[in-house]
């Protein structure tokens, strides 16, 4: 992004000659968005290349292509046309594997340059041969009884395979498909259920090494009451909770340890910067002289920020000051603009119960929820909910990010609401916490029985949590940014002994969330970046000012 800020600040005196101008990107209701590239961004070497963008706004400008910083091709206006849209270009000739360029696309716009970059590279990446995954059913896997019910599933990529259907662990039926793209399909369950009674159905397809499946366990009646509700809150009860700081530095209060979920439970952190309990509380902040929330009512997009692992919530009036800072600036500042909350959470592969079960795979969206159902206290705008993180953070948030827990039965009114977000930039997550699916796609076959040995198989993808079953048509706006390259095979037990990849932060798990976002033709929504070295605060911030709908 540096080179992209340099590039704005001298070709508009190139291309502006009379404008009198400052380097500086121009309003968010004018943009350029470049869409993601081939596979995450990487392409067949030598061969030419596609790239998608869109235009937000009509405009008069042509359309100015930049590689490397270096001007190479102009659209004129009259070839490009003045209404908003979306345009493609062709990179021609491609260029030679392992090469990498920055692609930035401009328009002029009131003076300025609106911008947007994408960086390329030539090679190959690993990806799912073929994949089979199988949507919540009803209610997180609760149906209505004594009805028949349908359930939706995904065939990752094409085949001329027979859908087989199993109930618990027989055949039950065979759909001949014939040759289809992969897509989303849907069966429906005959057999009406008692109440309590559970089934077991798997969903499979042939491929290259027996079949690749999916499954859900269901049940039939009202989906339980959902784990550890937050008691009763109210503006005195948050009021109760305001601190101020003497300091003011960076901000001079913030509304402290407010529950999100039930006040008595509490977790020791494993390793960490404090011995003293976690809890499922958050910090709220707010871009106000004093911090406390403003009088107006205006609605302000919220953020949620997740920590990283071994770390809290705090974290934001330490090494995250700057991003906190950055967050409270947009809009200035002013009333609808940007709340900012940060959460203790519990990590779904360490906080485990006697049996090595997670207590809780839920906690962020159950945060979700409580702002969602508390706007109003908040005065935030419950459809302009922000995820960001890193690490921990990230994976947690990928997971809240693309799942629906609204249970409209459930005791708790604050558990019947929606717990689906407008957007989030996420760094370096996991999209599935199952070990049997990343052993299965990305390790050799030798490395399966060291690989988290004292976690459970989970072959169904069911016990730590998989975003990926989880991307449908509602999925929100999201780019994820990883820091190595993605890998092009599959990890080797002497890349795995000499930590020559990293697993934990494993890019390729971007590459499967944006898969499904393009089966469910919801591409144009992701954007997954390799080897990203940017600034996590200034560039989560330039996506929130992007994408949120509040304020100006």
């Amino acid at each position: 992004m540096k080179w992209l800020r340099t590039l704005v600040a001298g070709c508009l005196q190139v291309f502006l000659l009379s404008m009198v101008v400052t380097p500086a990107f121009a309003a968010m209701d004018s943009q350029v968005r470049i869409l993601a590239v081939g596979e995450g961004n990487v392409v067949p070497p030598n061969e030419p290349f596609p790239i998608r963008y869109q235009v937000t706004m009509d405009s008069l400008s042509d359309h100015f292509y930049f590689v490397d910083g270096v001007l190479k091709k102009t659209r004129s206006n009259s070839s490009a046309g003045s209404q908003a849209g979306e345009f493609s270009v062709t990179y021609p000739g491609g260029f030679s594997q392992g090469e990498s360029k920055d692609i930035a696309i401009c328009l002029d716009h009131d003076g300025e340059l609106v911008c947007d970059d994408i960086r390329i590279r030539a090679g190959h990446v690993l990806q799912l041969q073929q994949a089979v995954e199988v949507h919540t059913v009803g209610v997180n896997n609760h149906v209505p009884a004594g009805e028949s019910f349908d359930i939706l599933y995904d065939v990752l990529n094409p085949t001329d395979s027979s859908h087989y259907y199993y109930v618990d662990g027989s055949l039950a039926a065979t759909r001949s498909k014939g040759e289809q793209l992969g897509d989303e399909f849907s069966v429906t369950y005959p057999w009406p259920l008692a109440v309590g009674e559970s089934v077991h159905i798997e969903i499979c397809v042939d491929a290259d090494a027996g079949q690749a499946c999916g499954s859900k366990t269901i049940t039939a009646g009202p989906a339980p009451a959902s784990a550890n509700p937050p008691g009763p809150f109210d503006s005195d009860v948050m009021d109760d909770h305001f601190v101020a700081y003497g300091s003011c530095d960076p901000v001079c209060g913030a509304y402290e340890n407010i529950y999100y979920g039930d006040s008595a439970v509490s977790w020791l952190p494993l390793v960490g910067p404090d011995a003293e309990p976690n809890g499922l509380r958050l910090d709220v902040y707010y871009p106000t002289v004093d911090g406390r929330v403003h009088a107006g009512s205006e609605r302000n997009t919220l953020v949620i920020y997740a920590h990283s692992a071994n770390h809290n919530k705090e974290t934001l009036l330490g090494s995250k000051q700057g991003t906190l800072e950055a967050y409270l600036g947009i809009e200035e500042g002013g009333p609808g603009g940007v709340t900012v909350a940060a959460l203790d959470f519990r990590h779904p592969g360490k906080d485990l119960d006697a049996e090595g079960y997670p207590v809780s795979r839920d906690d962020m969206s159950h945060a979700v929820q409580f702002f969602r159902y508390y706007a109003d206290f908040f005065k935030i705008n419950p459809d302009d909910i922000f995820i960001t993180g890193s690490s921990l953070g990230a994976g947690a948030g990928i997971h809240a990010a693309v799942k629906e827990l609204a249970n409209p039965d459930d005791p708790s009114p604050v558990r019947r609401v929606s717990s689906r977000i407008r957007g989030a930039f996420l760094a370096t997550g996991q999209s599935s916490f199952s070990p049997a699916w990343f052993e299965k796609n990305f390790l050799e076959e030798e490395i399966w029985p060291y690989y988290q040995p004292g976690f459970h198989d989970d072959e169904q993808r069911s016990i730590y949590g998989h975003a990926v079953a989880d991307v449908d048509v509602h999925a929100p706006i999201m780019e994820l940014a990883y820091e190595e390259n993605y890998i092009d095979h599959k990890v080797t037990a002497s890349e795995k002994t000499n930590k020559e990849v990293d697993t934990t932060h494993l890019p390729n798990y971007g590459l499967t969330l944006q898969n499904q976002y393009k089966l469910h033709g919801i591409g144009e929504r992701i954007m997954v970046r390799e080897s990203y070295g940017g600034n996590f605060g200034s560039d989560s911030t330039r996506f929130i000012e992007r994408n949120r709908i509040s304020g100006d």
